[in-house]
């Protein structure tokens, strides 16, 4: 009898399945364990300002831009990607500088500008917000003085709560709502924050946070005098409001042949006025001013005041017109007068003295207010 031939025993089902049981599913739409999410990559801006920032391509004007300022990964720094341009002499063109002024090219102009310098910073945290600079160099400190003032002032009432107030830094300087500006000697530098995914109060907010400190830093850095020009430095400050002066560089008080000076806001209680100030080379010249605003239409002498004085109604743009008083003394002329914000047409008498100075009061302030008075 033949042996027979062995073979294999046969597993059953019931192992079989067994088995596989015993394996883990690894089906290829197997969700994937849930846990924290990977941190976002860094952005181009945040890991710019962490490795310094930008720099200035001008050698000029570099040292007066710190290249970051605030905290090393949430402050802000020069845009790294460049972009920064200068207008004027030894660099581009200046009448390319128009783009930047939204049409007050020729004010500018007007008042003397020499160079321009626009720069940027970004958010070293990676938000959309930037700080736009220009900084404008220009021929005379007067004249960057009058361009800072036009800033600021321009033809509005500082005692309004919308007026820019003073903030630390340079010779003058101011903070606006999401802007600033910055004067000392030959240079006026205009900050703007920008956010387009914040509302003007997260503006305001960050503006107050921000611009502070960089108008401080760039005050000490940019070169020059931080003393006013003289007619402004003048003006008395009893009474005058913060950052309540204009420069005018031509014909002040719209007075053809007056030249060059400053007049100041002043507030008393319900009592507004307004001084002015001219400053000239000598006595010869002041004399000049004077005599100019005698001819004035009802112009008349006031006896017994300084060495000179005269009693005449100007208008203030379409204002009616308002009373001044102006004495000189030596190479200075110093007038008192009403200011126009507070007079109406169909004004009582009562209504008018509770606003005004009277032409006693205006004499007795420019009495204290000479020099040797």
């Amino acid at each position: 009898m033949s042996p027979r031939s062995h073979r294999s025993p046969r597993p059953s089902l019931f192992l079989i399945a067994l088995a596989l049981l015993s394996f883990p599913a690894c089906s290829k739409s197997e969700e994937p364990r849930q846990g924290a999410p990977p941190p976002p990559p860094p952005t181009t801006k945040s890991a710019a300002c962490t490795a310094g920032g930008g720099t200035i391509a001008d050698p000029s004007s570099a040292p007066f831009f710190p290249q970051s300022f605030g905290e090393r990964l949430s402050g802000f720094c020069l845009d790294p990607n460049g972009g920064d341009k200068t207008f004027g002499e030894g660099a581009l063109p200046l009448e390319r500088m128009c783009d930047l002024f939204d049409g007050e090219c020729e004010v500018y102009k007007g008042y003397g500008v020499r160079r321009v310098v626009e720069a940027r910073y970004v958010d070293g945290g990676g938000t959309p917000a930037t700080i736009d600079v220009h900084l404008s160099k220009f021929g005379t400190t007067e004249g960057a003085y009058a361009m800072f003032t036009r800033r600021v002032v321009g033809d509005g009432d500082p005692a309004d709560d919308s007026t820019p107030h003073p903030i630390e830094g340079g010779g003058a300087a101011a903070l606006g709502l999401g802007n600033a500006y910055l004067w000392r000697g030959l240079y006026l530098a205009e900050l703007t924050y920008n956010n387009e995914a914040a509302a003007e109060a997260a503006i305001k907010a960050a503006g107050e946070k921000l611009l502070p400190p960089l108008i401080k830093e760039m005050g000490a850095r940019i070169p020059g005098d931080a003393a006013l020009p003289a007619a402004a430095a003048a003006l008395p400050k009893d009474g005058l409001l913060p950052l309540g002066v204009r420069f005018i560089t031509k014909d002040l008080l719209g007075v053809d042949d007056v030249g060059a000076g400053a007049f100041g806001y002043y507030k008393a209680g319900a009592k507004r006025w307004r001084v002015a100030s001219v400053m000239r080379a000598d006595a010869d010249q002041a004399k000049d001013v004077l005599s100019t605003l005698s001819k004035r239409p009802g112009a008349a002498r006031e006896k017994y005041l300084g060495d000179g004085a005269v009693r005449v109604m100007l208008k203030d743009g379409e204002s009616a017109p308002v009373e001044w008083v102006f004495a000189r003394a030596g190479k200075q002329v110093l007038g008192v007068g009403d200011e126009p914000r507070v007079l109406r047409a169909g004004q009582t008498a009562d209504e008018h003295a509770k606003v005004t100075l009277t032409k006693d009061e205006k004499i007795d302030r420019l009495r204290k207010i000479l020099p040797g008075g």
